[in-house]
């Protein structure tokens, strides 16, 4: 996309604008004059569109002049291949054609539709584009691009669109005019901002300074969001707060608390005051908050004490309260992110949505957003069932498709899992789907987040467009017109080879989460695998078994067709991909190689599973027999994947497993022992406290003598260890989603010498971080830190380390609690 400057007049307007650019092998029909009316001059979208429309057109040799149109009433006489923009209301060559029957229109009334109409007149082509509005126009230039794009030349275009979806956003935030002009060539026509946080004023500081140059920043934002017809949102997560606000109105965190209630309204009015450039503002209440600093944040659906409010009351409470603010008083526009972590509540139970979203609840600007699906991930689930249960208006979540994650993998392919879904929510009577989003990617490349933003930019105009053309299109633009059609089937048969490679059928109902053994990037180790010798790790794995057992040739069945599905894409590849320029070619066969060696890994790891149980419960030679040969197979698979060019895959998991098989092939009786001895979650838990009370006598007993040698502050979703050696730290993820490192200051190198290192916890959930291991000669004098995250989503972790001379056992201080306790 077109990176420029922003004014009004970048574009020359007049038949004397000619670029200049090398045209080589110029395809017919390679000169264009837009007609663009003087009403469009200083509109902005028409100037983005039309500049990235100049700039494909430049990369198929193809010009386009920018020229006024005829004086009002004039005949127009085409100056060779033109584009009239506008329709006959602001176009008077469009006009004029329709005067004399050259032109038709059946017309849009919606104003972001559009109609394109192609004639010929003489040996010129004419393309009449009439939109509904100004940003309907743009919309329809935008179009053009796409058909350009996907042809290699402008081919006559005669269509009439409109969109199926009235909202069209993008949930990430955008931080440039640059961000917004993408969001534009997706069809967009909401955009998200800054944090609510970021912009309030609070009653405080530095917050309230930091806050004026966020405030500036956004203003120029939504300005210009504005000057492209599009609606500018904060969006935030709730009850996230700075403390200063619940000092001021005496509240207290607990929902029966009618203080608190008023806390909350204040942030919004506060906003809104503060803000009122802000189209309106999008908020959720589940696990995933975002805070940081100073502020805080406060569980409205289950904290609280002592209160009794069921979540019904809580939920609804909430809603009508911020709405009261937000729609009631300040006439903006209020969206509601429904989404839960959880199995029962208003994100996946209809009857828990409908119970909440009474009559009670006002309807007027609000929207509410549930996730596409009624649970988490995507294969195996059900489409959300909260739509179309109350009158309230909906929009979706359309994520892209690949919680596997992992860098190099052929991308996932969403178009008939979405249309279908899309189908079922909007194909009924009276449905209350008003809209979607789509992630908006930071790059035109043909990655999963581009592909599922060009698909779900075309099915939100058209749910029942067809998807196979969709592929094609996509592939064209990324591909070639050689390689489209060859591309396009790789693309539609993603998805079978994601769904049935990865997932395990047996295990995927009833939870919150279908894939339980991989997330982004990761085949996960449960528990405290550094600590516990795999423990927790075989019992899930034990679980997954279970459920298995009865359909075991079924299971293996879905794992082998995704395996033979990849392996058939690839095949089929090698056959098209002459037809492609030879870098592209590379790229595309090292994904789907890539591809093929993550199912083939986790085809192995499902049968290493099986075999192990069936050896553990029968140690028969042939069962033992049977684990050896998987278990080679497995390892072989891990270790191409670790090695795979271009992927980057951790298998904490699978070398977990590998390891505990290794131990019940050379002993299954001493293996069983190990695991049955070892420290379970609660045990571990109970040690890291008992060090925790060490920490703190030592501290105490050593103040003033101790040396502090590290401040540290975080954001942590899972497993971490962070690691000090001299004045170097680093950090290593385990599990769930990656840290966000805030600050590691090193105050003084940790000593190159015996000692023990202490923590002391500023802010952090249990399990606090502990040592895991001491510094010693043997590890080079590295100390490592175990941080761990209950489920539950993420929070900000603060802690500091000290130092002292005396080493571990003079102290009464574990040196090590790795697999060991």
């Amino acid at each position: 996309m077109t990176k420029h400057t922003v004014h009004k007049d970048h574009l020359a307007w007049g038949s004397s604008f000619v670029p200049i650019m090398l045209v080589v092998c110029a395809p017919a029909y390679a000169q264009w004059t837009v007609v663009v009316p003087d009403s469009y001059r200083g509109e902005e979208a028409i100037h983005t569109a039309l500049d990235d429309l100049k700039d494909a057109g430049a990369n198929f040799g193809i010009t386009l002049e920018v020229a006024n149109p005829p004086g009002e009433g004039d005949p127009f006489v085409a100056p060779g291949n033109t584009i009239l923009l506008g329709g006959p209301d602001a176009n008077p060559a469009t006009k004029y054609l329709q005067s004399v029957n050259k032109l038709t229109f059946d017309g849009v009334t919606n104003p972001e539709g559009y109609e394109i109409s192609t004639i010929s007149i003489g040996p010129a082509k004419v393309m009449a584009l009439a939109g509904g509005s100004v940003l309907g126009n743009a919309y329809g230039l935008y179009w053009i691009r796409d058909r350009l794009l996907v042809n290699g030349q402008l081919p006559d275009i005669n269509v009439r669109r409109v969109p199926a979806l009235g909202i069209r956003y993008t949930r990430i935030e955008v931080r440039s005019e640059e961000d917004i002009r993408r969001a534009l060539s997706y069809g967009l026509n909401t955009v998200y901002g800054e944090n609510p946080l970021r912009l309030v004023p609070w009653n405080a500081e530095p917050e309230r300074t930091e806050n004026e140059v966020f405030r500036k920043r956004t203003c120029e934002l939504a300005a210009y969001a504005h000057s492209m017809h599009m609606k500018f949102m904060a969006m935030g997560t709730d009850f996230t707060y700075h403390p200063s606000l619940l000092e001021e109105f005496g509240a207290t965190l607990t929902p029966d608390d009618p203080h608190f209630w008023d806390a909350v309204q204040a942030k919004y009015r506060m906003l809104f005051d503060a803000m009122p450039e802000l189209d309106g503002v999008t908020t959720f209440t589940a696990d995933e908050q975002s805070y940081w600093g100073n502020y805080r944040t406060f569980d409205v659906m289950h904290g609280g004490g002592e209160c009794d409010w069921p979540l019904e009351k809580r939920y609804r409470t909430f809603v009508k309260k911020v709405w009261e603010v937000v729609v009631g008083e300040y006439d903006k526009t209020y969206f509601n992110r429904t989404w839960a972590t959880n199995v029962y509540e208003q994100q996946a139970r209809p009857e828990v949505f409908a119970r909440i979203f009474t009559d009670e609840v006002p309807t007027r600007n609000l929207y509410l957003i549930p996730s596409f699906t009624q649970n988490d991930r995507w294969w195996f689930q059900d489409y959300n069932p909260t739509i179309n249960q109350t009158p309230h208006r909906t929009m979706v979540v359309c994520e892209t498709m690949d919680y596997h994650g992992g860098e190099g993998l052929f991308p996932t392919y969403p178009g008939a899992y979405f249309q279908a879904g899309l189908e079922s929510m909007l194909d009924v009577p009276d449905s209350n789907l008003s809209g979607l989003s789509l992630d908006m990617p930071a790059a035109d490349d043909w990655q999963t987040r581009s592909l599922t933003a060009y698909t779900v930019s075309r099915l939100a105009w058209d749910h029942h467009e067809d998807v196979r053309t969709i592929a094609r299109d996509f592939a064209a633009i990324h591909f070639g017109p050689k390689a489209a059609e060859g591309m396009a089937e790789l693309l539609l048969r993603s998805a079978s080879a994601y769904k049935y490679g990865l997932y395990i059928e047996p295990t995927v109902y009833g939870d919150f989460s279908s894939l339980p053994l991989i997330r982004v990037g990761q085949f996960n180790a449960q528990g405290y695998p550094l600590m516990d010798g795999g423990k927790a790790q075989m019992e899930l794995l034990r679980k997954i078994y279970l459920k298995c057992k009865p359909w075991i040739p079924e299971t293996l069945m879905y794992l082998d067709h995704g395996l033979e599905t990849i392996q058939s894409m690839k095949n089929d590849f090698a056959a098209f991909q002459s037809g492609l320029e030879s870098t592209k070619a590379d790229e595309v066969a090292r994904t789907l190689n890539a591809t093929e060696l993550l199912i083939r890994t986790n085809n192995e790891y499902v049968k290493t599973i099986f075999a192990y149980f069936a050896y553990r419960d029968a140690p028969t030679p042939e069962n033992r027999a049977a684990l050896e040969a998987r278990f080679a197979e497995l390892r072989n698979a891990g270790d191409a994947l670790k090695q795979a060019p271009g992927a980057s895959f951790l298998l904490y998991g699978v070398d977990q497993l590998l390891a505990n098989v290794q131990l019940a092939l050379e002993d299954l009786e001493g293996a069983l022992r190990l695991l049955k001895n070892a420290p379970s979650p609660a045990e571990i838990e109970e040690a890291v406290q008992s060090e925790e009370i060490k920490y703190a006598k030592v501290l105490e007993q050593y103040a003033g003598k101790a040396v502090k040698i590290l401040h540290w502050r975080g954001k942590i979703d899972g497993t971490d260890v962070v690691r000090m050696r001299g004045s170097e730290v680093s950090i290593q993820h385990y599990s769930w989603d990656g840290p966000q490192v805030e600050r590691a200051e090193v105050a003084s190198p940790l000593p190159q010498q015996a000692g023990t290192v202490l923590v002391r916890s500023i802010a952090t959930r249990p399990l606090h971080p502990f040592v895991l291991e001491q510094p010693s000669a043997e590890n080079g004098f590295t100390v490592e830190i175990l941080l761990s995250d209950a489920p539950g989503g993420g929070d900000w972790w603060e802690f500091e380390l000290f130092f002292v001379g005396t080493g571990p056992a003079e102290l009464g201080i574990r040196d090590s609690l790795k697999a060991r306790l």
